[in-house]
């Protein structure tokens, strides 16, 4: 090892690091070179630095299949037999064994079953998240069949509130949320589609392979379709700071999230602690770290530059219902087969002479009306400076031109033809009021900005009125592969055709502008495209308008052929710009020309009119989702030295953790459509893989947990030595073969684990219980557990029965407390309450916004969003009590139980007393509390003065604050 100061340092580190199980770090030159002088074969004495890292390397790799089997999670999992124990009768599933073997080797007996109401309160609040209606628990108390408890669990398996209870566990994970977080905690335009996709794949029983692979490479996936789409948005949870001072630390920053959340969750590795220097408890390196984030490589990130804005672009896309399913191009092909042929046999009836003419070139007519025309820019003239204003009596100048653009060949006659360059035409402003603007294009060109942003004045100039900054303007351009986009100025009002239309064939534009209303609408080749209602003001800022470039300044230049552009004074009729479009005469014209034709000649005609008016383009867009988005050649990956973005060293290349790697991953392939690198599909057929003994291990760990209320392994994130060790590794080795075993179905593994004699125990221990196992390690009863924040509002609003039904959909905000908006730079805006008939849903549906939190939910623990959060704190503090007994929203849904127990139980008050401890407690009140109930009643009554109402409310309040509401047991 040498000698001096640092070998005497080099060999303390050695020992102690040795002492602690694990390789010494080569994060730096010394300790590589120490290490690799360790390797067994090893060049002695080399100097050659790409052969003692590679020495290094082995050594790890030596000594991470070594620590593989020393520690229970990274071992290869074979399920073992479940032990032989002395109560047989107590065991209705494999499960029972192991419990009841750790208990009868403790000497520890179990607690007794619970009651009918106890175990239903306890199921349905699993399942759902809600508490069970007075009616169910009821109707299973009474129920003798034998199979009852079976039957139950598989009605509140198929309820749809299954799927709210249990992507709330999820979603805690992976650090769902609305909004971006930081300053300005913008929102992330249909995050809620991924809590949506969560709550179906979770009602679906989407076999939890599948649920990996869809989440980490749903558009990978050779069946992808638009649910796989939505699942990707798992890596648009993060926080993002839209203002950063130093780009590549963010974008490094939001990759450790993904690459650390990624690890928790579906290995229960801390990965993350290896982002600046090698694991401290685990064997680690750092370049597993960045090795395993060299799958994610080619995920675009959410900014490419520190400006204050989120890349659309690279997190979102526009995405049909039947993506995967339908081919568009097929569709589009069909469209225009179709169109052409009824264009064909109309002008073949319509022009006699002219049979079998099709609607191209010279054969066209030009039905153009004149009423409104202030401006026609035919080209046919081959002037230097000037292109012709051919308006009749029209009082706008010729048109100014630079280069010679004349001459091209033209829809009709000649056209002028841009070269993205110098060329451009430009017009005294013509129209500003209601008006529209007509024109015919050919490209093959791509268009400015993208298919996510296509705002006109991103796009390569048709016809262009813009102004810079916020003024009353307007433009129309070509977007990404051939969209057409308009729009108006003050407010930015926009409108936008499919994609295509850069495909070499003329295309007829007509954009026109109702000042009357606002209404602005783009028509394409005859078919509305898309309206939406904008500015009623004069647009008068543009002086001129440019055709073939943005204006001013001729910014992105149009490549291209444009003919016919002709400005109204008016709105055109849907006719006229069919008739335009089309070079079809208007429908009445042709029918007196066709008067004497013979009958069935007119009939077809009249049939083919008809499907040509009702013909429309397929869609070509659907809803925007939130969605991972990847450049097809991922970049190279380095490790950051100390974690430092800006101190790349020894570049890597994809691969899971060495602890892990009892097998290797399928080498990524590029995906055939072009869009990705196939990596994170690698790296997600190995997490899914049935020989993955941590992805399995790690998922039965977390069903444990949500059911007994610990996990076998208690920090569920973290299956290694900075965790907890496990309780029972032979029960979760069994739990976790028992996932593949049932073909990856949740909903079965939870009646594995709810079938048991050991979820159906009491929470009274017993007196030997408390005795020798006095914190339940050996589960010798049920634990009993508070509600969830979510649980404690929506069982409120389950009680009153004003809860709704409704599921799915943008979150929702219901009121907020002035208090807590005053919190915001922008009380008045941060929080724009939604209409009253959404503030009963269930609150998985209430907006997550970081930087707002509803202090009922604070106080009872709602998970922090900011992070992951595999446990839920459990915390038990004053301002609880106080949230529940002085909250306007308590307060306020007090009143409507009381109300609810008033109307529905009118007879006497001692029924409406049980009624009302019926629907929060789940059960029958004894005699005792019903006496005791009537004395308050009497006293606030009496003493306060109050109503039957106001009294009532009290009551019901105090029931919400008792433990048999705030409690599962």
């Amino acid at each position: 090892m040498g000698t001096g100061r640092g070998a005497i340092v080099a060999s303390a580190m050695l020992a102690s690091l040795s002492a602690f199980g694990f390789a010494p770090p080569i994060d730096t030159a010394a300790t590589t070179s120490t290490a690799a002088s360790t390797v067994p074969g090893a060049p002695t004495n080399a100097t050659d630095a790409t052969s003692r890292a590679a020495a290094a390397q082995a050594l790890i790799a030596q000594r991470a299949a070594s620590a593989r089997d020393s520690w229970w999670s990274w071992k290869p999992l074979v399920a073992p037999a479940p032990p032989t124990v002395r109560d047989e009768a107590w065991v209705r599933t494999p499960v029972d064994r192991f419990v009841l073997a750790r208990l009868e080797a403790a000497g520890v007996s179990h607690a007794p079953e619970a009651s009918r109401e106890a175990l239903i309160r306890r199921a349905t609040f699993d399942l759902t998240g809600l508490p069970p209606t007075p009616e169910d628990v009821r109707s299973f108390v009474a129920d003798t069949r034998a199979n009852a408890w079976e039957l139950l669990i598989d009605r509140l398996l198929a309820s749809p509130e299954y799927g709210v209870k249990w992507a709330r566990h999820w979603l805690d994970l992976v650090r769902y949320a609305d909004t971006n977080g930081f300053e300005r905690d913008g929102e992330k335009t249909s995050a809620w589609k991924y809590r949506d996709w969560v709550v179906d794949a979770f009602n679906e029983d989407m076999p939890y392979d599948r649920f990996i692979m869809e989440q980490l490479a749903g558009d990978e996936l050779a069946d992808r379709d638009y649910s796989s789409l939505l699942a990707t948005g798992y890596y648009r949870l993060g926080m993002w700071d839209d203002e950063v001072p130093d780009l590549a630390q963010a974008i490094a920053d939001d990759m450790d999230g993904i690459v650390d959340v990624t690890a928790r969750t579906f290995l229960g590795i801390g990965l993350g602690c290896a982002r600046c220097h090698d694991h401290k408890g685990d064997p680690i390196p750092q370049a597993d770290y960045y090795r395993f984030a060299a799958f994610f490589a080619g995920v675009k990130p959410y900014k490419s530059s520190p400006f204050n804005s989120i890349d659309a672009e690279s997190v979102l896309r526009r995405v049909r219902p039947d993506f995967g399913h339908v081919d568009p191009e097929v569709e589009r092909a069909a469209y225009i087969a179709k169109r052409a042929s009824l264009l064909n046999e109309i002008i073949s009836i319509e022009r006699g002479a002219e049979a079998g003419a099709d609607a191209a070139g010279s054969a066209f007519v030009d039905r153009a009306p004149t009423d409104g025309l202030v401006a026609h820019l035919a080209f046919e003239d081959d002037k230097s400076r000037t292109a012709t204003n051919s308006a009749p009596g029209s009082t706008i100048a010729a048109a100014q031109v630079r280069d010679a653009g004349f001459g091209a060949a033209g829809r009709i006659g000649k056209a002028f033809s841009f070269d993205a360059g110098d060329d451009r035409v430009d017009i005294d402003r013509p129209v500003q009021d209601s008006f529209t603007t007509s024109f015919w294009f050919k490209t093959t060109d791509i268009g400015g900005g993208n298919e996510s942003d296509r705002r006109w004045f991103l796009g390569k100039g048709l016809v262009d009125g813009e102004i810079p900054g916020i003024v009353h303007d307007w433009g129309i351009s070509l977007v990404g592969h051939g969209f057409v986009s308009a729009g108006t100025g003050d407010p930015e009002t926009f409108v936008s055709s499919g994609p295509g239309h850069n495909d070499g064939q003329w295309h007829h534009v007509a954009f026109t502008r109702d000042r009357t209303t606002g209404r602005i609408a783009l028509w394409v080749d005859g078919v509305m495209e898309s309206d939406a209602v904008g500015s009623t003001a004069r647009l008068d800022s543009p002086k001129t308008i440019a055709i073939g470039s943005l204006h001013p300044e001729h910014a992105h230049p149009f490549a291209g052929t444009i003919d016919e552009v002709r400005f109204y004074d008016r709105v055109l009729t849907e006719e006229e710009i069919q008739a335009i479009a089309t070079g079809l005469a208007q429908e009445a014209d042709a029918a007196r020309t066709l008067a004497g034709r013979p009958a069935d000649e007119l009939t077809r005609w009249h049939e083919m009119r008809g499907q040509l008016t009702t013909l429309r383009p397929p869609p070509w867009e659907g809803e925007t989702v939130l969605t991972v988005r990847e450049d097809p050649i991922p970049h190279e990956v380095h490790v950051m030295t100390r974690g430092n973005p800006h101190a790349p060293a020894a570049l890597v290349e994809p691969g899971v953790p060495l602890i892990a790697a009892r097998f290797e991953p399928i080498a990524p392939t590029a995906r055939p459509f072009g869009e990705s690198s196939g990596r994170r599909l690698a790296l997600a057929t190995w997490i899914a893989d049935d020989r993955n003994a941590l992805a399995l291990r790690t998922i039965a760990n977390r069903l444990w947990q949500h059911h007994f209320g610990v996990g076998l392994c208690p920090t569920s994130n973290d299956l290694g030595k900075f965790g907890e060790s496990v309780t029972d590794p032979a029960l979760l080795d069994w739990l976790a073969a028992q996932v593949p075993a049932n073909d990856g179905s949740l909903k079965q593994m939870h009646r594995i684990l709810m079938n048991s004699a050991a979820y159906r125990m009491s929470s009274i221990a017993t007196a030997d219980a408390l005795a020798n196992d006095a914190p339940n390690d050996l589960l010798s009863r049920f634990r009993m557990r508070r509600l969830s924040a979510e649980e404690v509002r929506d069982a409120m609003l389950a009680c009153n029965g004003t809860i709704s039904a409704e599921h799915g959909g943008a979150g929702v905000r219901p009121p907020m407390p002035p208090e807590v908006l005053a919190t915001s730079s922008r009380p008045d805006e941060v929080w724009p309450v939604t209409e009253e008939s959404t503030w009963t849903r269930r609150t998985l549906y209430i907006e997550l916004k970081r930087s707002l939190q509803h202090p009922l939910l604070a106080v009872f623990d709602q998970a922090d969003v900011d992070g992951a959060c595999p446990v839920r704190f459990n915390t038990v503090q004053p301002t609880q009590a106080l949230s529940m007994f002085n909250g306007a929203l308590t307060n306020s849904l007090a009143m409507d139980l009381a109300l609810r127990v008033l109307r529905e139980r009118q007879e006497s008050l001692r029924l409406q007393l049980s009624w009302a401890r019926e629907l929060t407690a789940g059960r029958m009140p004894s005699v005792q509390d019903l006496d005791e109930s009537e004395a308050f009643i009497a006293e606030l009554r009496e003493r306060d003065g109050l109503t039957i109402e106001q009294a009532m409310q009290a009551y019901c309040l105090v029931l919400y604050n008792l433990n048999d509401f705030l409690t599962v047991d």
